[in-house]
């Protein structure tokens, strides 16, 4: 079936597709008798507006660009899912941009949502700023910019990200509560700000909690399963090693389970495992792993009204920085040290 448009209307009345539109946009120029008569048309032959006529009107496309790391991650399709239902109440779109921890692939998605006129970004940048001037010339030509998960530099803008380094201190005063003195980790990408920020919570807490934490229990998996678990060999390979081991998210977490899977090392009666984020196989696996949970439904619906709030508010605010905690779920794979 053929969808009509504003070229239809017109032949049918014999006028201009410039006075159709006008009538159609609520502008002047139209006499009241031909503005009856062109919506009365409009219904008769099934009209229907569409997202870029709509635009027009109000100068916005309502179409909102979210980039994110890696789409493969449980943490980003929550944190999407809850930017949705706000968004999509309001009648906004989202373009999706993968970026893979690739700043060059990040500027060019960048420079795609511009091209496209949506109306705000809501961004997880890249770890190294690489593209902090570009985020900035963003705020400074009025395009409305949310952070979410990660900041960069001294960006000026709103922002949603969870206290990682608290709660990597409280995943580490979990263990030391079982007895572990002796304490491993496999962090993310350091240069990031996640990554710095949980790695600076595990240090803090094993000079506050006295515990022995060598440097060759200490790998950087740079949030990737596979690298992760090749850490994770390297260091439950040891003759002497850690009596727990602290994962920094839910990729880090599945790569070392991996890797005590085929080291047949005994969860929790050998070695106790903390996790970051969550993901449904944690759950279900044997032993269930104890993690700390990141609120991905506040973190996306928070991101989401800020940057409606910038977007359809019209006074000017400074802006917010939110900081949310992460929550420890208690499972099966923490255990008591045996004395």
């Amino acid at each position: 079936m053929k969808r009509v448009n504003i070229k239809d209307i017109a032949k049918e009345l014999g006028t201009s597709i410039a006075t159709v539109s006008r009538a159609l946009n609520g502008k002047e120029g139209v006499s009241d008798e031909l503005r009856k008569k062109i919506f009365e048309k409009a219904k008769e032959l099934g009209y229907i507006a569409n997202g870029l006529a709509r635009g027009m009107k109000t100068s916005k496309t309502f179409t909102v660009g979210v980039l994110i790391s890696d789409i493969r991650n449980p943490y980003f399709s929550e944190v999407i899912s809850s930017m949705e239902r706000v968004l999509y109440a309001k009648n906004y779109n989202l373009m999706i941009c993968n970026v893979g921890e690739n700043p060059e692939r990040e500027k060019k998605y960048i420079n795609l949502l511009v091209s496209k006129n949506v109306d705000g970004i809501i961004a997880a940048p890249t770890g190294d700023e690489k593209n902090l001037p570009l985020y900035k010339k963003l705020v400074r030509h009025g395009i409305k910019v949310v952070l979410f998960d990660r900041i960069i530099g001294d960006l000026q803008t709103d922002s949603v990200i969870v206290d990682n380094e608290a709660a990597t201190y409280e995943a580490v005063k979990y263990l030391n509560r079982f007895g572990h003195r002796r304490i491993g980790a496999i962090y993310g990408i350091e240069k990031s700000y996640t990554g710095s920020e949980r790695l600076k919570g595990f240090f803090e807490a094993v000079k506050d909690f006295k515990m022995e934490c060598k440097d060759e229990w200490v790998k950087g998996g740079e949030f990737n399963e596979e690298k992760s678990y090749k850490c994770a060999l390297e260091i439950l390979s040891q003759k002497y090693r850690p009596t727990a081991i602290i994962a920094m998210n839910n990729f880090t977490t599945l790569g070392v389970m991996r890797a005590v899977k085929e080291l047949k090392i005994n969860v929790p009666d050998e070695l106790s495992v903390m996790g970051f984020d969550d993901a449904e196989w944690m759950k279900v696996c044997s032993p269930t792993v104890t993690t700390m949970v990141q609120p991905t439904d506040v973190i996306g619906m928070t991101a989401a009204t800020l940057l409606l709030d910038a977007v359809e508010g019209e006074l000017v605010r400074k802006p917010q920085k939110v900081v949310l905690k992460a929550s420890l779920i208690k499972r099966n794979s923490v255990g008591f040290v045996e004395k």
